[in-house]
């Protein structure tokens, strides 16, 4: 039986080498945590300037991100781009091979939302 939870997002550690780039994350909520099957994971992201996400992908599972602060653009493997900035929602269907970066001079701060297809 799933039961409601509260955790504090200023005590999960946070990792680095995301996506074998210069970017980090802190894993919110995962396969671990009594959530909805349909979510694979909600992570906090955060990228400096000049840096990226390197190219990757998530086969069968979109993903959702919402831009706290910064700016960037999101690249795919079929040319196309999405440009960013803060308050921005974007949305990639699984299994778009993807690359983030930040262009701005600030850090960008991320919540992405990965959801099981």
């Amino acid at each position: 039986m799933k039961t409601p939870f509260q955790k504090s997002i200023g005590n999960i550690g946070v990792e680095g080498g995301v996506h074998s780039g210069a970017g980090r994350r802190q894993i919110l909520l995962s396969s671990v945590d009594n959530i909805s099957g349909n979510i694979e994971a909600m992570t906090k992201g955060f990228l400096p300037p000049g840096g990226s996400f390197d190219w990757h992908c998530h086969d069968n599972i979109d993903e959702f991100f919402v831009v706290l602060s910064g700016q960037g653009t999101v690249e795919f493997e079929d040319g196309s781009k999405i440009d960013y900035v803060e308050g921005d929602l974007v949305y990639k269907p699984a299994p778009m091979k993807h690359k983030h970066t930040n262009t701005g001079d600030t850090e960008s701060v991320f919540y992405f939302i990965r959801v099981k297809n």
